[in-house]
């Protein structure tokens, strides 16, 4: 949609301006204001998980046309980066495996873009939801 090589003006103009006029509506939905950033670190532990099982499960929870999965099963890493949109540049998200623990780490696509409309938070609550029901089986 956009390209990868996006100017830097471009980005954190969009960036400031999403993040002032999104404020409200996120509100609406039960977000905080603190939900517009791109920065989430969280850990899990899931005793077992392998994540070769899971890869499958997170294919299903994000499809294809909006992201981007990767696999890398010989550092027990998963790569999820979301495709840009007209309400985000995208953002990366990063499983990494360390014995029964799951760090989890989300980031902008581009280190400028800040915010964005809840995306990342919402990204976040699906792997959550997939990482939640693997821990209950």
């Amino acid at each position: 949609m956009m390209g990868e090589s996006v100017p830097a003006w471009k980005i954190s103009a969009v960036s400031l301006v999403s993040a002032l006029t999104t404020i409200i509506p996120l509100q609406k939905r039960g977000l905080k204001p603190g939900d517009i950033f791109k920065y989430f670190r969280r850990s899990y532990v899931i005793p077992g998980l392998d994540l070769n099982i899971l890869f499958p499960y997170l294919t299903a929870v994000f499809p294809a046309k909006e992201f981007v999965l990767e696999l890398d099963a010989d550092k027990d890493r998963v790569f999820i980066s979301r495709k840009a949109n007209l309400r985000s540049f995208g953002e990366v998200l990063r499983l990494q495996k360390q014995g029964a623990e799951i760090k989890v780490f989300v980031r902008p696509k581009y280190y400028l873009d800040l915010f964005d409309q809840g995306q990342a938070y919402e990204s976040l609550l699906r792997l959550e939801q997939v990482l939640n029901q693997k821990r209950h089986e």
